[in-house]
């Protein structure tokens, strides 16, 4: 199989939330050669990440004010937000 099926695949799987056996049946393989091919991908993709996405602050002591200021986020950062009003 070549490399861009798999990734199709993986995309596939990804944005339609399908089951393996419906990948089977689109793309008329079985269940093993489905599972093993998202297996790679998403273990390429993880490989992926860690060379090229890399974070400005790797130790993450800082969060962003759109984070901070957005009332979806508040509830996790409380503690973080209350230093950073008090810095600002």
């Amino acid at each position: 199989m070549i490399v861009i099926e798999k990734v199709v695949m993986f995309l596939f799987i990804r944005v339609v939330r399908a089951s393996n056996r419906e990948m089977q049946e689109r793309f008329q393989h079985s269940s093993e050669t489905v599972s093993r091919c998202i297996k790679e991908v998403l273990k390429l993709l993880c490989f992926f990440a860690i060379e090229v996405i890399k974070p400005v602050d790797p130790q993450f002591t800082s969060t962003l004010r759109e984070i901070a200021m957005n009332i979806r986020y508040m509830s996790h950062f409380k503690v973080r937000q209350t230093i950073f009003f008090n810095v600002f």
